[in-house]
Protein backbone atom coordinates (compact mmCIF):
# COMPACT_ATOMS: atom_id res chain seq x y z
CA UNK A 1 0.00 0.00 0.00
CA UNK A 2 2.50 2.54 0.76
CA UNK A 3 4.39 1.73 -2.34
CA UNK A 4 0.78 2.39 -4.36
CA UNK A 5 0.84 6.21 -2.62
CA UNK A 6 4.76 6.65 -3.35
CA UNK A 7 3.50 6.04 -6.91
CA UNK A 8 0.66 8.21 -6.67
CA UNK A 9 1.97 11.22 -5.49
CA UNK A 10 4.47 10.88 -7.73
CA UNK A 11 2.39 10.86 -10.68
CA UNK A 12 0.38 13.71 -9.77
CA UNK A 13 3.44 15.83 -9.10
CA UNK A 14 4.99 15.37 -12.33
CA UNK A 15 1.35 16.17 -13.92
CA UNK A 16 1.22 19.18 -12.23
CA UNK A 17 4.52 20.24 -13.08
CA UNK A 18 4.13 19.30 -16.70
CA UNK A 19 1.28 21.06 -16.77
CA UNK A 20 2.69 24.53 -15.93
CA UNK A 21 5.42 23.93 -18.11
CA UNK A 22 3.12 23.13 -21.15
CA UNK A 23 1.21 26.27 -19.91
CA UNK A 24 3.78 29.15 -19.86
CA UNK A 25 5.25 27.63 -23.29
CA UNK A 26 2.16 26.88 -25.24
CA UNK A 27 0.61 30.38 -23.85
CA UNK A 28 2.34 33.19 -25.78
CA UNK A 29 -0.67 33.89 -28.32
CA UNK A 30 -2.97 35.61 -25.77
CA UNK A 31 -5.25 36.48 -28.79
CA UNK A 32 -5.98 32.75 -29.17
CA UNK A 33 -9.04 31.53 -27.33
CA UNK A 34 -8.55 28.10 -27.14
CA UNK A 35 -7.62 25.18 -23.95
CA UNK A 36 -4.28 24.47 -23.64
CA UNK A 37 -3.91 21.16 -24.74
CA UNK A 38 -2.89 19.59 -21.30
CA UNK A 39 -6.04 19.90 -20.12
CA UNK A 40 -7.48 17.36 -22.01
CA UNK A 41 -4.03 14.90 -20.43
CA UNK A 42 -5.72 15.73 -16.86
CA UNK A 43 -9.30 15.06 -18.04
CA UNK A 44 -8.42 11.55 -18.90
CA UNK A 45 -6.38 10.59 -15.63
CA UNK A 46 -9.33 10.93 -13.28
CA UNK A 47 -9.29 8.39 -10.77
CA UNK A 48 -12.60 6.66 -10.67
CA UNK A 49 -12.89 3.69 -11.86
CA UNK A 50 -15.64 1.28 -9.59
CA UNK A 51 -12.88 -1.47 -8.91
CA UNK A 52 -10.01 0.32 -8.46
CA UNK A 53 -7.57 -0.92 -5.60
CA UNK A 54 -5.94 1.96 -5.50
CA UNK A 55 -6.50 4.08 -2.60
CA UNK A 56 -7.23 8.01 -3.10
CA UNK A 57 -5.66 10.88 -1.19
CA UNK A 58 -9.21 11.40 0.52
CA UNK A 59 -9.53 8.15 1.65
CA UNK A 60 -6.25 9.11 3.67
CA UNK A 61 -6.13 12.64 4.41
CA UNK A 62 -2.76 12.81 3.98
CA UNK A 63 -0.23 13.40 0.75
CA UNK A 64 2.78 10.65 1.39
CA UNK A 65 6.18 11.36 1.10
CA UNK A 66 9.00 9.21 0.47
CA UNK A 67 12.50 8.87 2.25
CA UNK A 68 14.36 6.31 1.07
CA UNK A 69 13.09 3.42 1.72
CA UNK A 70 10.67 4.61 3.97
CA UNK A 71 7.41 6.31 3.07
CA UNK A 72 5.30 8.84 5.58
CA UNK A 73 1.95 10.09 5.95
CA UNK A 74 2.38 13.64 6.49
CA UNK A 75 -0.75 15.95 7.22
CA UNK A 76 -1.44 18.00 4.85
CA UNK A 77 -2.40 22.06 5.69
CA UNK A 78 -5.19 24.13 3.48
CA UNK A 79 -4.45 27.47 2.00
CA UNK A 80 -4.82 30.24 3.50
CA UNK A 81 -8.28 32.07 2.23
CA UNK A 82 -10.51 35.06 3.84
CA UNK A 83 -13.71 35.45 4.05
CA UNK A 84 -16.30 33.30 1.88
CA UNK A 85 -17.97 35.29 -0.55
CA UNK A 86 -21.83 34.52 0.50
CA UNK A 87 -23.30 37.67 -1.43
CA UNK A 88 -23.64 36.95 -5.26
CA UNK A 89 -25.76 36.68 -8.77
CA UNK A 90 -25.59 33.90 -10.71
CA UNK A 91 -26.90 34.64 -14.26
CA UNK A 92 -28.05 31.22 -15.44
CA UNK A 93 -28.07 30.74 -19.28
CA UNK A 94 -30.06 28.31 -20.68
CA UNK A 95 -28.42 24.87 -21.91
CA UNK A 96 -24.84 25.48 -20.51
CA UNK A 97 -24.83 23.40 -17.72
CA UNK A 98 -26.90 26.49 -15.36
CA UNK A 99 -28.92 23.70 -13.79
CA UNK A 100 -26.51 21.91 -12.40
CA UNK A 101 -24.99 25.13 -11.19
CA UNK A 102 -28.17 26.20 -10.03
CA UNK A 103 -28.18 23.32 -7.64
CA UNK A 104 -24.58 23.73 -6.47
CA UNK A 105 -25.24 27.36 -5.98
CA UNK A 106 -28.62 26.87 -4.07
CA UNK A 107 -27.46 24.35 -1.62
CA UNK A 108 -24.34 26.61 -0.53
CA UNK A 109 -27.00 29.63 -0.22
CA UNK A 110 -29.29 27.58 1.99
CA UNK A 111 -25.74 26.30 4.13
CA UNK A 112 -25.08 29.53 4.49
CA UNK A 113 -28.72 31.24 5.29
CA UNK A 114 -28.44 33.32 2.43
CA UNK A 115 -31.96 35.26 1.67
CA UNK A 116 -32.80 34.84 -1.68
CA UNK A 117 -34.70 37.13 -4.12
CA UNK A 118 -37.00 34.15 -4.39
CA UNK A 119 -40.32 34.69 -7.64
CA UNK A 120 -42.79 36.63 -6.19
CA UNK A 121 -45.02 35.20 -9.28
CA UNK A 122 -46.03 31.57 -8.98
CA UNK A 123 -45.94 31.16 -13.50
CA UNK A 124 -42.04 32.65 -12.93
CA UNK A 125 -41.36 30.72 -9.99
CA UNK A 126 -42.24 27.17 -11.86
CA UNK A 127 -40.10 27.88 -14.73
CA UNK A 128 -37.18 28.88 -12.46
CA UNK A 129 -37.49 32.13 -13.70
CA UNK A 130 -36.99 35.98 -12.22
CA UNK A 131 -35.94 38.75 -14.67
CA UNK A 132 -36.00 36.14 -17.91
CA UNK A 133 -36.81 37.27 -20.71
CA UNK A 134 -37.13 41.04 -20.26
CA UNK A 135 -33.92 42.00 -17.83
CA UNK A 136 -36.44 44.09 -15.70
CA UNK A 137 -35.98 43.69 -12.15
CA UNK A 138 -37.27 45.75 -8.73
CA UNK A 139 -37.87 44.42 -5.25
CA UNK A 140 -41.22 43.86 -5.95
CA UNK A 141 -40.26 41.42 -8.14
CA UNK A 142 -38.96 38.91 -5.58
CA UNK A 143 -41.22 37.42 -2.08
CA UNK A 144 -40.67 39.78 0.58
CA UNK A 145 -38.05 39.88 2.96
CA UNK A 146 -38.90 42.89 5.52
CA UNK A 147 -35.71 44.80 6.60
CA UNK A 148 -33.26 42.64 4.66
CA UNK A 149 -32.04 42.89 0.64
CA UNK A 150 -31.07 39.72 -0.98
CA UNK A 151 -27.78 38.35 -1.21
CA UNK A 152 -28.49 35.41 -3.61
CA UNK A 153 -30.32 35.50 -7.37
CA UNK A 154 -30.09 32.27 -8.97
CA UNK A 155 -32.96 32.04 -11.27
CA UNK A 156 -33.43 32.61 -14.64
CA UNK A 157 -32.53 36.41 -15.18
CA UNK A 158 -30.83 38.69 -17.76
CA UNK A 159 -28.04 40.58 -16.45
CA UNK A 160 -29.10 44.23 -15.43
CA UNK A 161 -26.45 45.29 -13.12
CA UNK A 162 -27.98 48.43 -12.23
CA UNK A 163 -31.72 46.83 -11.51
CA UNK A 164 -29.93 43.85 -9.63
CA UNK A 165 -27.58 46.01 -7.38
CA UNK A 166 -30.26 48.39 -6.30
CA UNK A 167 -32.17 45.00 -5.24
CA UNK A 168 -29.08 42.99 -3.62
CA UNK A 169 -26.97 44.10 -0.62
CA UNK A 170 -24.01 46.59 -1.38
CA UNK A 171 -20.97 44.29 -2.75
CA UNK A 172 -22.73 41.85 -4.82
CA UNK A 173 -20.37 39.75 -7.09
CA UNK A 174 -21.86 38.55 -9.93
CA UNK A 175 -20.99 34.89 -11.72
CA UNK A 176 -21.75 34.04 -15.38
CA UNK A 177 -21.50 30.58 -17.33
CA UNK A 178 -20.80 30.62 -21.39
CA UNK A 179 -20.88 27.49 -23.73
CA UNK A 180 -19.27 27.43 -27.07
CA UNK A 181 -22.23 28.65 -29.50
CA UNK A 182 -22.28 26.06 -31.68
CA UNK A 183 -22.67 23.27 -29.02
CA UNK A 184 -25.11 25.37 -26.90
CA UNK A 185 -26.90 25.96 -30.41
CA UNK A 186 -27.38 21.69 -31.02
CA UNK A 187 -28.34 21.34 -27.40
CA UNK A 188 -31.00 24.50 -27.23
CA UNK A 189 -32.45 23.83 -30.68
CA UNK A 190 -34.56 20.74 -29.07
CA UNK A 191 -35.67 22.41 -26.11
CA UNK A 192 -39.45 22.86 -26.39
CA UNK A 193 -39.40 21.87 -29.80
CA UNK A 194 -39.71 18.26 -30.50
CA UNK A 195 -41.52 18.30 -33.85
CA UNK A 196 -38.37 19.39 -35.21
CA UNK A 197 -36.86 16.17 -34.07
CA UNK A 198 -39.17 14.59 -37.06
CA UNK A 199 -36.54 15.82 -39.61
CA UNK A 200 -33.43 13.73 -40.60
CA UNK A 201 -31.18 16.66 -39.79
CA UNK A 202 -33.08 19.14 -38.41
CA UNK A 203 -30.44 21.21 -37.84
CA UNK A 204 -28.84 21.12 -40.99
CA UNK A 205 -32.24 22.06 -42.29
CA UNK A 206 -32.73 25.31 -39.38
CA UNK A 207 -28.97 26.61 -40.99
CA UNK A 208 -29.99 25.85 -44.84
CA UNK A 209 -33.05 28.05 -44.42
CA UNK A 210 -31.20 30.78 -42.07
CA UNK A 211 -33.87 31.69 -40.15
CA UNK A 212 -33.44 34.82 -37.39
CA UNK A 213 -31.40 36.92 -38.95
CA UNK A 214 -33.64 39.81 -38.70
CA UNK A 215 -34.04 39.34 -35.11
CA UNK A 216 -31.74 41.00 -32.98
CA UNK A 217 -31.56 37.41 -30.81
CA UNK A 218 -33.48 34.66 -30.26
CA UNK A 219 -32.23 31.10 -28.62
CA UNK A 220 -30.84 30.21 -31.96
CA UNK A 221 -28.78 33.39 -32.06
CA UNK A 222 -26.66 35.43 -29.70
CA UNK A 223 -29.03 34.36 -26.96
CA UNK A 224 -25.77 33.77 -24.42
CA UNK A 225 -24.81 37.00 -25.25
CA UNK A 226 -28.16 38.64 -24.88
CA UNK A 227 -28.76 36.86 -21.40
CA UNK A 228 -25.13 37.75 -20.14
CA UNK A 229 -26.17 41.33 -20.33
CA UNK A 230 -25.20 42.52 -24.00
CA UNK A 231 -27.91 45.28 -25.01
CA UNK A 232 -30.59 44.42 -28.00
CA UNK A 233 -29.48 47.86 -29.37
CA UNK A 234 -26.27 46.86 -30.75
CA UNK A 235 -26.96 43.31 -31.68
CA UNK A 236 -26.96 44.05 -35.30
CA UNK A 237 -24.17 46.44 -35.11
CA UNK A 238 -20.94 45.96 -37.74
CA UNK A 239 -18.66 47.90 -36.23
CA UNK A 240 -16.10 45.02 -34.69
CA UNK A 241 -14.40 47.48 -32.30
CA UNK A 242 -18.00 48.82 -30.88
CA UNK A 243 -19.22 44.98 -30.48
CA UNK A 244 -15.55 44.25 -28.86
CA UNK A 245 -15.79 47.06 -26.27
CA UNK A 246 -19.03 46.14 -25.26
CA UNK A 247 -18.12 42.69 -24.88
CA UNK A 248 -14.87 43.81 -22.65
CA UNK A 249 -17.08 46.10 -20.61
CA UNK A 250 -20.16 43.24 -19.77
CA UNK A 251 -16.55 40.65 -19.01
CA UNK A 252 -15.56 43.18 -16.00
CA UNK A 253 -19.35 43.04 -14.15
CA UNK A 254 -18.26 39.56 -13.60
CA UNK A 255 -15.97 38.10 -10.50
CA UNK A 256 -15.94 34.29 -12.41
CA UNK A 257 -17.64 33.30 -15.84
CA UNK A 258 -17.56 29.03 -16.02
CA UNK A 259 -17.12 27.61 -18.69
CA UNK A 260 -19.71 24.91 -19.51
CA UNK A 261 -16.56 22.33 -21.68
CA UNK A 262 -14.55 23.15 -18.08
CA UNK A 263 -17.39 22.73 -16.20
CA UNK A 264 -15.56 21.37 -12.94
CA UNK A 265 -12.47 23.33 -13.58
CA UNK A 266 -14.58 26.43 -13.76
CA UNK A 267 -16.06 25.14 -10.03
CA UNK A 268 -12.60 24.70 -8.83
CA UNK A 269 -11.65 28.78 -10.29
CA UNK A 270 -14.76 29.55 -8.35
CA UNK A 271 -13.74 28.29 -4.85
CA UNK A 272 -10.61 29.64 -5.41
CA UNK A 273 -12.18 33.29 -6.11
CA UNK A 274 -14.72 33.27 -3.65
CA UNK A 275 -12.46 31.71 -0.82
CA UNK A 276 -15.06 28.20 -0.41
CA UNK A 277 -14.31 24.77 0.59
CA UNK A 278 -14.14 22.29 -1.56
CA UNK A 279 -17.31 20.43 0.41
CA UNK A 280 -19.15 24.11 -1.23
CA UNK A 281 -18.61 22.65 -4.81
CA UNK A 282 -19.90 19.24 -4.64
CA UNK A 283 -22.48 18.18 -7.35
CA UNK A 284 -24.58 15.03 -8.87
CA UNK A 285 -22.87 13.47 -11.57
CA UNK A 286 -26.73 12.70 -12.83
CA UNK A 287 -27.09 14.82 -16.22
CA UNK A 288 -30.00 17.28 -16.20
CA UNK A 289 -32.60 17.70 -19.00
CA UNK A 290 -31.08 15.20 -21.09
CA UNK A 291 -32.43 15.10 -24.79
CA UNK A 292 -31.54 11.62 -25.72
CA UNK A 293 -31.27 12.44 -29.26
CA UNK A 294 -28.45 11.42 -31.32
CA UNK A 295 -29.61 14.18 -33.59
CA UNK A 296 -28.21 16.73 -31.46
CA UNK A 297 -24.72 15.51 -32.43
CA UNK A 298 -25.48 15.53 -36.48
CA UNK A 299 -22.68 16.40 -38.64
CA UNK A 300 -23.18 19.85 -40.22
CA UNK A 301 -21.69 21.12 -43.44
CA UNK A 302 -18.54 23.32 -43.49
CA UNK A 303 -21.29 26.05 -44.94
CA UNK A 304 -23.64 25.54 -41.80
CA UNK A 305 -21.36 25.99 -39.92
CA UNK A 306 -20.16 29.07 -41.03
CA UNK A 307 -23.95 30.22 -41.20
CA UNK A 308 -24.35 29.98 -37.52
CA UNK A 309 -21.13 31.85 -37.08
CA UNK A 310 -22.76 34.88 -38.93
CA UNK A 311 -25.72 34.21 -37.27
CA UNK A 312 -24.18 33.87 -33.83
CA UNK A 313 -21.18 35.97 -34.28
CA UNK A 314 -21.67 37.72 -31.05
CA UNK A 315 -22.06 35.03 -28.89
CA UNK A 316 -18.97 33.44 -30.78
CA UNK A 317 -16.63 36.73 -29.96
CA UNK A 318 -18.25 36.91 -26.44
CA UNK A 319 -17.16 33.13 -26.18
CA UNK A 320 -13.73 33.73 -27.62
CA UNK A 321 -13.15 36.57 -24.98
CA UNK A 322 -14.11 34.51 -21.64
CA UNK A 323 -12.81 31.49 -22.79
CA UNK A 324 -9.27 33.24 -23.18
CA UNK A 325 -9.47 35.01 -19.98
CA UNK A 326 -10.74 31.61 -18.23
CA UNK A 327 -7.26 30.16 -19.33
CA UNK A 328 -5.40 33.44 -18.32
CA UNK A 329 -6.99 33.16 -14.68
CA UNK A 330 -6.24 29.09 -14.52
CA UNK A 331 -2.35 30.06 -15.89
CA UNK A 332 -2.18 32.64 -12.60
CA UNK A 333 -3.66 29.91 -10.16
CA UNK A 334 -0.32 28.08 -10.85
CA UNK A 335 0.42 24.13 -11.09
CA UNK A 336 -1.86 23.02 -7.84
CA UNK A 337 -4.83 24.33 -9.26
CA UNK A 338 -4.43 20.97 -11.52
CA UNK A 339 -4.03 19.29 -8.29
CA UNK A 340 -6.66 20.38 -6.78
CA UNK A 341 -8.60 19.50 -10.17
CA UNK A 342 -7.74 16.08 -9.56
CA UNK A 343 -8.64 15.91 -6.37
CA UNK A 344 -11.96 17.25 -6.48
CA UNK A 345 -13.04 14.66 -9.46
CA UNK A 346 -11.89 11.80 -7.29
CA UNK A 347 -13.44 13.01 -4.02
CA UNK A 348 -16.63 14.29 -6.23
CA UNK A 349 -16.93 10.73 -7.71
CA UNK A 350 -17.05 9.27 -4.33
CA UNK A 351 -19.73 11.22 -2.12
CA UNK A 352 -21.61 10.18 -5.92
CA UNK A 353 -20.75 6.26 -5.41
CA UNK A 354 -21.43 6.41 -1.60
CA UNK A 355 -25.11 8.24 -1.66
CA UNK A 356 -25.96 5.82 -4.78
CA UNK A 357 -25.18 2.81 -2.91
CA UNK A 358 -24.57 2.88 0.56
CA UNK A 359 -26.23 5.91 1.55
CA UNK A 360 -25.37 5.93 5.18
CA UNK A 361 -23.15 7.96 7.42
CA UNK A 362 -19.15 8.71 5.94
CA UNK A 363 -16.57 10.82 7.20
CA UNK A 364 -14.31 12.30 4.51
CA UNK A 365 -10.65 13.30 6.00
CA UNK A 366 -8.97 16.27 5.59
CA UNK A 367 -6.80 16.67 3.49
CA UNK A 368 -4.08 19.32 1.14
CA UNK A 369 -7.59 20.57 -0.65
CA UNK A 370 -10.34 19.63 1.40
CA UNK A 371 -11.66 20.03 5.64
CA UNK A 372 -13.03 16.96 7.17
CA UNK A 373 -16.73 16.98 6.63
CA UNK A 374 -19.42 14.17 6.93
CA UNK A 375 -22.06 13.28 4.97
CA UNK A 376 -25.07 11.45 6.00
CA UNK A 377 -28.51 9.80 4.76
CA UNK A 378 -29.39 13.00 4.95
CA UNK A 379 -27.37 14.31 2.76
CA UNK A 380 -27.34 11.73 0.22
CA UNK A 381 -31.38 12.35 0.12
CA UNK A 382 -30.78 15.76 -0.84
CA UNK A 383 -28.63 14.33 -3.34
CA UNK A 384 -31.57 13.66 -5.86
CA UNK A 385 -33.62 17.15 -5.49
CA UNK A 386 -33.88 19.00 -8.79
CA UNK A 387 -33.74 22.67 -9.32
CA UNK A 388 -37.31 23.51 -7.51
CA UNK A 389 -36.33 21.58 -4.55
CA UNK A 390 -33.43 23.40 -4.08
CA UNK A 391 -35.01 26.44 -4.74
CA UNK A 392 -37.91 25.89 -2.45
CA UNK A 393 -35.18 24.94 -0.03
CA UNK A 394 -33.71 28.67 -0.26
CA UNK A 395 -37.06 30.39 0.36
CA UNK A 396 -37.39 28.30 3.54
CA UNK A 397 -34.50 29.84 5.31
CA UNK A 398 -35.79 33.59 4.49
CA UNK A 399 -39.26 32.30 5.56
CA UNK A 400 -37.79 31.70 8.61
CA UNK A 401 -35.65 34.66 8.82
CA UNK A 402 -39.10 36.44 7.89
CA UNK A 403 -40.45 34.85 11.42
CA UNK A 404 -38.03 35.38 13.57
CA UNK A 405 -38.06 39.49 12.24
CA UNK A 406 -41.62 39.66 13.77
CA UNK A 407 -41.04 37.81 16.33
CA UNK A 408 -38.78 40.24 17.45
CA UNK A 409 -40.63 43.42 16.26
CA UNK A 410 -44.02 43.07 17.58
CA UNK A 411 -47.18 43.53 15.54
CA UNK A 412 -44.87 44.20 12.57
CA UNK A 413 -43.70 47.28 13.41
Amino acid sequence: MAREFMFLAFSLSCVAIYMYISFLSGWKDNSTAVKPEFANFHITQRVDEPNTKRMSLMQTGYHPTAQGNVTKLVPTSLPTCGRPVTNFVFIKVHKTASGSTFMVLARFGRNHGMTICYPKRHRKAIHNQLSYPSGKLTKSDCRPSPGRKYNLIIHHSVMNKPAMDRVMEPGTKYIGIFREPLNHFRSIFFWKNKISRRNKNPLGAFLNRNHDRKRSYSKHHNFQAYTMGFPKRLMASKNESQIYETIRTIAGWYSVVLISEYWEESLVLLRRKFCWRLYDILHTTDRLHALHTKKEHVLLTTEQKETHRKMSNIDYMMYDYLNKTFWQLVTKEGPEFWEEVTYYKTLNSEVNKHCNSVGGKRVFPAGKWSQEFVIDSTFCEEWKWKEGRWALACWDVVGKQNEETKLTKPNGV
